[in-house]
C-alpha cells in the first residue's frame, strides 16, 4: 500500500482536495481527524469552544504518529492507496511515512481570499503568523523534495494533475 501526503499552508485547499479524491473513491484524510492541540511541553489539551490568539499562539496543532500509522496500515488492507491531506506543526517529523509527498502552492491573494471565507477562529495575530509563514513553509517542504501543485487551480484540476502524476511515475 502507498501513502501520500498532500500538504500546504492554511487556505491553500487540502480538505477540499480530500473531498474531491474521496468523490472519485479514493482513500482520502483530511489530518484534522488525526490531529489534536499540544501545549509547549507536547501534552494533548482540549481547545476551548473560542480560542482567542494568545491561546492559539501558545498551543500547536500536532499530528499523532500512532494515528497516522494505524489510519494507514487500517486502509491499507484494501490495497488503495492512501492520501493523507493536511498540515500539522510535526509533520516534518512524520514525512518518512509517506511514500511521497506533495504540497499545495498558493499566492498570498489565494490565501488571504480564503482565510477571510474560512470560519472567524483564526484573527489578528494568528492569522498574521499564517500570512507570514506561508512563504518559508512552502520553501521548506520545496527544499525537501515537496511536488508543487498549483492550489489555486480548481480542485478537480488539482485531483487530475495528482493522479496524472502517480500514473506517471515521475
Amino acid at each position: 500500500m502507498q501513502s501520500y501526503l498532500v500538504t500546504g499552508n492554511p487556505g491553500s485547499g487540502k480538505s477540499t482536495l480530500a473531498a474531491e479524491l474521496r468523490r472519485r473513491r479514493m482513500v482520502a484524510v483530511n489530518t484534522d481527524d488525526l490531529a489534536f492541540w499540544a501545549d509547549s511541553a507536547g501534552t494533548p489539551v482540549a481547545q476551548p469552544p473560542d480560542p482567542d490568539d494568545k491561546w492559539l499562539l501558545a498551543h500547536r496543532w500536532v499530528w499523532s504518529r500512532s494515528r497516522l500509522e494505524r489510519f494507514a496500515a487500517e486502509s491499507g488492507s484494501q490495497q488503495r492507496p492512501v492520501f493523507f491531506c493536511g498540515i500539522a506543526r510535526n509533520q516534518e517529523q512524520m514525512l518518512g511515512l509517506f511514500d511521497q509527498v506533495f504540497i499545495l502552492v498558493i499566492d498570498e491573494q489565494t490565501q488571504l481570499a480564503r482565510l477571510a471565507a474560512e470560519s472567524p477562529v483564526r484573527t489578528g495575530p494568528a492569522r498574521q503568523q499564517i500570512r507570514d509563514g506561508r512563504h518559508v513553509f512552502q520553501a521548506q517542504m520545496l527544499a525537501q523534495g515537496a511536488i508543487p501543485l498549483d492550489g489555486t487551480a480548481s480542485p478537480k484540476v488539482v485531483a487530475d494533475r495528482l493522479l496524472a502524476h502517480l500514473r506517471s511515475g515521475r
